[in-house]
């Protein structure tokens, strides 16, 4: 007769390698906490990584892109 242990599928880390089942039972899988803190840090880190993108490009020395952000101050100058 097969115990216990036996009778479970083997658990493996996110490399794919097998994890002993005393680790495996002291880390469980996944919560929603884990889920929304994964979500909360991607959005900050894509608002950041935009944020940094549309700076670099306004303080791009270009003729075309000062011209740009010149007009811009006008078009709100005269609201």
């Amino acid at each position: 007769m097969r115990s216990a242990s036996e009778n479970q599928s083997p658990a493996f880390d996110p490399f794919g390698e097998p994890v002993a089942d005393g680790v495996a039972r002291a880390c469980p899988a996944s919560t929603a906490g884990d889920r929304t803190a994964r979500r909360v840090g991607g959005a900050v880190f894509w608002t950041l990584a935009l944020a940094i993108l549309a700076g670099r490009v306004y303080a791009y020395d270009l003729p075309a892109v000062q011209s740009v952000a010149a007009h811009a101050a006008q078009a709100l100058a005269l609201r």
